[in-house]
Parts: C-alpha cells; structure tokens; sequence
C-alpha cells in the first residue's frame, strides 16, 4: 500500500454519499466497508497525482450499482423460483404423516439394516455397488435389505392399528420389479 493512500479524512463523504444511494444507515455502512474493502485491494492502481476522493466515490457508486445489479438479479431468480414452487402440489396431510411414519419405523431398524435400505431404496445403488462401498458381500447387502424391507413393514403395521401398511419398499437398479 502506498503512503499517500489514507482514506480517514473522506470517511464522513463517503458514508453521506452512501447514504444518499441507500436511504439507509446501516446499508450505507455496509455500502461503504464494502467499498473501502474494493479500494484498499485496489490501491496500488492508484493514481497519487490524483485527488483520492473522486477515485473513492467512484467505487462507493460501482459497489453499490453492482449490488443493484445483483439484488435485481437474485429477485427476478427467486421470482422463478417461486413460480416452480406455486406449481408443484404440496403434500396432503395424510401424506406427511405417512412419510412420519416411515422416518419412525426405519429409525427402530439396525444400523447395518438402515444402511443397506437407504443406499439401495432411497439412493439407488445396486447391490454389488452397495457390497462394494459397505465392504461385505452381495449376498450379505442382499440379506440385510430383505430383513430391513420385512422390519419396515412390520413396524409400520404396527404403528397403525386398525389399518395394515400399504408400504411396498423397492429400489436398486437391479431389483426385479
């Protein structure tokens, strides 16, 4: 950083400037730390035969127009967002509650159960793939989703009395459905 680079005597111009572009106090504090933080990394451009507060106003204003720019933009993709979000259905209560039970039946299953059921009914890995990342055997990953598809269905049965579990838990690629 060069000598001649003190930005202290223009802080007050700065802030009033950043105010007047924000209409806020603490945007403009913002605005201008922001600012100051560009200014400080751009030092060494510089020039000290210049006057040192055009060149700091100047990028007061760029920070806050790449800011607009950038707040603009961000709105019109939440915009975008929003009108996906208002296009897909949102689940029925009986819905959720149905997926609460799940969450609650398969968190009763062993660890090495759960395990198998998430990589090959929820992320869809085949069993020689699950075998491979879990460090056992097909026939084991085989063995273990059998007992965990039987446990998930048995403990859902039992969360409803009076109705039995329409839950039929399929996945992998290489199941046979």
């Amino acid at each position: 950083m060069r000598k001649n680079f003190d930005v202290t005597p223009h802080l007050e111009d700065l802030w009033r400037y950043g105010r007047v572009l924000t209409r806020n106090d603490s945007d403009a504090d913002d605005l201008v730390q922001e600012a100051l933080a560009r200014a400080l990394s751009l030092a060494d451009t510089f020039d000290v035969s210049r006057p040192l507060l055009p060149w700091l106003i100047r990028i007061v204003r760029n920070t806050f127009l790449t800011g607009m720019t950038r707040a603009k933009a961000d709105k019109r993709r939440l915009a975008s967002l929003a009108e996906i979000f208002d296009a897909t259905l949102l689940p029925s209560q009986e819905h959720c509650a149905e997926l609460n039970n799940v969450r609650k039946a398969a968190a009763g299953l062993p660890i090495e159960q759960a395990e198998v059921l998430h990589l090959v009914g929820v992320l869809g890995f085949t069993y020689s793939e699950a075998a491979e990342l879990l460090g056992v055997p097909t026939g084991t990953v085989m063995s273990r989703l059998s007992r965990a598809r039987a446990a998930l269905k048995h403990n859902m049965e039992n969360m409803s009395d009076s109705t039995p579990a329409q839950l039929k838990v399929v996945g992998g690629r290489d199941v046979a459905r």
